[in-house]
């Protein structure tokens, strides 16, 4: 790994979760934007040829190995970076895992699984780089969430519940830190064309007494396999947001994403509830 220092006009952006889908995306985007961008992931091997092409297109960005699980490859990865650029101008919160299953049947460490990445992951890694933030009264940070953030679906509640946590940091954050001069961004997305949507195809639905249920949540992913928009259209949300002049905070992205949070609205709590799975 080549150490490098970023030109103090050249934006140093940290983003983790970029061995595939929207990480890998976003890391090619802001590099051709002219980022200096620092590409974390779990593990380094089998990483994209498309993506190490993008990141060595000027030499000025790097791949580094980051678990977002792991306080201390955290802290190492961050303390590297800030050596290194001297400062971590954005920092997108991108690493997640998804999780199909009933409340009542969910594994324990499962869900403990999820919570420990897409929830106590972002903060581990935001709570590193945001003193730096602070200090120098400047920087962003970007939490990619979901839509499941703000509504949920049987078969997901326990990565919904994951993302309404990261909903309610982010934005606590977002009131704590604006005076500071620290922007905090929530990014939103509905169905991506992801690895994600892939593992649905292995999942065996067996003798549940949630059968209905889980059958159309499986239904809607294998659709939306078919219609999902592309990791590309995230990270151009992102890139977007983050030089966004109207400081938004909250950014929905996905084609039907919108539509399925104003169809959640329409529906009184009750009405939600009470909604059959198709047969």
């Amino acid at each position: 790994m080549t150490s490098f220092l970023a030109d103090d006009d050249v934006p140093v952006v940290l983003i983790t979760g970029c061995s595939s889908g929207i990480g890998e995306a976003t890391a090619i985007r802001f590099s051709q934007e002219g980022y200096r961008v620092v590409a974390t992931m779990r593990n380094l091997v089998g990483v994209s040829e498309t993506l190490k092409a993008a990141l060595k297109a000027d030499g000025g960005h790097k791949m580094l190995a980051l678990d977002v699980d792991d306080g201390l490859s955290v802290r190492t990865a961050v303390t590297q970076v800030e050596e290194e650029c001297g400062r971590i101008d954005v920092l997108i919160n991108n690493a997640g895992i998804s999780s199909i299953s009933s409340v009542e049947e969910i594994d324990m460490e499962e869900a403990k699984a999820v919570f420990e990445t897409n929830v106590f992951g972002a903060l581990r890694v935001t709570q590193e780089v945001i003193l730096g933030m602070r200090e120098r009264g400047d920087g962003t940070v970007v939490n990619v969430s979901s839509v499941a953030g703000r509504l949920v679906t049987a078969g997901h509640g326990i990565y919904a519940a994951s993302k309404h946590a990261l909903e309610a940091i982010t934005e606590s954050l977002a009131i704590e830190i604006n005076q500071f001069g620290v922007r905090v961004i929530l990014i939103e997305p509905g169905f991506i064309s992801t690895a994600i949507l892939g593992k649905v195809d292995s999942i065996i639905l067996g003798n549940t007494p949630y059968v209905e249920h889980l059958s159309q949540l499986v239904s809607m992913y294998k659709e939306a396999q078919q219609t999902a928009d592309s990791p590309k259209a995230v990270a151009d949300c992102i890139l977007n947001a983050v030089n966004d002049s109207s400081h938004k905070f909250r950014y929905v992205v996905g084609s039907g994403a919108q539509r399925a949070l104003d169809e959640r609205k329409l529906l009184t709590d009750r009405e939600w509830i009470n909604k059959i799975p198709s047969k």
